[in-house]
């Protein structure tokens, strides 16, 4: 029926929405995910020809001439691909395999070793093309964006349901703070350590906080799975596209998650927690710099560190000479670093707080468990209707 495939793609589409495109009947990384990041690989590549294959010592046709040959061995490889696979020649490829990835990583940096042998080039586009074909793979896998767009417009609901979570949380904060925060070896530490080491400490908190919470997570979603219970399926898809795929008298009891689409649950989950930590963590960051920029001048910041600090800027306050140094930035952000930490493991192991932070994202879980099952079990039924038109027609 036109109207069920009708609801059949908008309930696709609030699954994408809400970060959850595994949920999509036969979603498949060959097909709906390498194939969809095609046209961004394809402008990256011809970017790179136009920048890379040009060399200061070619003339300007030479160099033109190395632009159309990186675009001829692009068009060349292209071509030769779709032909092994049995396309036609400037066809566009409908499954991308580990062949194809690593032709889209490697080809470009070919380019500058082809003309010129720039091999420092070549390392770094290779490592650019990696990178950009990651973060555009991660966002076709698991919506990423979709899922953080999700996620922000219900910030509101989710920080009123947890500000009593993070109001008890916010003494203990506050110790850790100014323990941290008014010690003079914290300011030795920030003027002698380098940015990047710096970064590489706050990158090792959150990547420490991320693994406390993706271990936290297979009994967090069993915990919601398991709250489904098919008398309230048709209540919770009420208001959703899978409310117009509702059978009468249909029993509804969600099927068990797939491996794949309990990665993306746990995706979901972790996003939601690591947003409202980033919160704190950004609104602990901004506290902090103010706080220094008014308390801790740089004459006092001298004091402390035994040396000038690197001054960024002053200006004056009430007849004081106030100013931004580097030291006040890493210090603020190795404290905030440190209480996110703190505050993801109160959040995530004790029982109150979690109960009290996971009421919003259980509801929505809740929801989206039960919009799956009516529309699997929407999709079940018109394949096999699909399927005894087909026997039909074979007759």
């Amino acid at each position: 029926m036109p109207e069920a495939g009708t609801a059949l793609r908008a309930t696709e589409r609030w699954f994408v929405r809400r970060g959850l495109p595994h949920f999509v009947y036969r979603f498949r990384s060959s097909r709906d995910v390498w194939v969809a990041v095609v046209p961004i690989v394809l402008l990256l590549f011809v970017l790179e020809v136009a920048v890379l294959a040009p060399n200061e010592e070619y003339p300007v046709l030479g160099s033109i001439a190395a632009v159309i040959g990186g675009i001829a061995i692009l068009l060349g490889v292209w071509m030769i691909a779709n032909r092994l696979q049995g396309r036609g020649w400037l066809a566009r490829p409908d499954r991308i395999g580990p062949v194809e990835v690593l032709l889209f990583v490697l080809g470009p940096a070919l380019i500058p070793l082809a003309f010129g042998g720039q091999w420092r080039s070549a390392i770094v586009t290779a490592g650019i093309n990696f990178g950009v074909l990651a973060l555009a793979y991660l966002e076709r896998r698991y919506a990423v964006v979709s899922l953080a767009r999700w996620t922000l417009m219900h910030l509101a609901d989710r920080l009123r349901s947890v500000s009593g979570v993070i109001l008890r949380a916010l003494p203990l904060l506050l110790i850790v703070v100014v323990l941290i925060f008014l010690t003079a070896e914290t300011w030795q530490l920030a003027h002698d350590v380098r940015w990047p080491v710096m970064l590489l400490g706050l990158a090792l908190f959150v990547g420490v906080a991320i693994v406390f919470a993706v271990i936290r997570t297979p009994e967090q979603i069993g915990a919601i799975e398991s709250d489904v219970d098919p008398s309230t399926v048709r209540e919770l898809v009420a208001e959703t596209p899978a409310a117009a795929l509702v059978e009468r008298r249909a029993s509804y009891t969600p099927p068990p998650l797939s491996r794949s689409e309990r990665r993306n649950v746990r995706m979901v989950v972790v996003v939601s927690e690591g947003t409202l930590v980033a919160i704190v963590s950004a609104a602990m960051f901004l506290v902090l710099v103010v706080l220094g920029l008014l308390v801790l001048p740089p004459r006092l910041q001298t004091t402390w560190i035994g040396t000038p600090p690197d001054v960024l800027f002053t200006f004056e306050l009430f007849d004081q000479r106030l100013g931004m140094t580097s030291e006040l930035l890493k210090v603020a952000g190795f404290v905030a670093a440190f209480t996110a930490l703190q505050f993801a493991v109160s959040l995530l192991s004790d029982r109150t707080y979690e109960s009290e932070f996971l009421q919003d994202l259980r509801t929505d879980l809740r929801q989206a468990f039960a919009v799956r099952a009516v529309y699997l079990r929407a999709v079940s039924k018109a394949n096999d209707a699909a399927r005894a038109d087909e026997r039909r027609d074979a007759r």
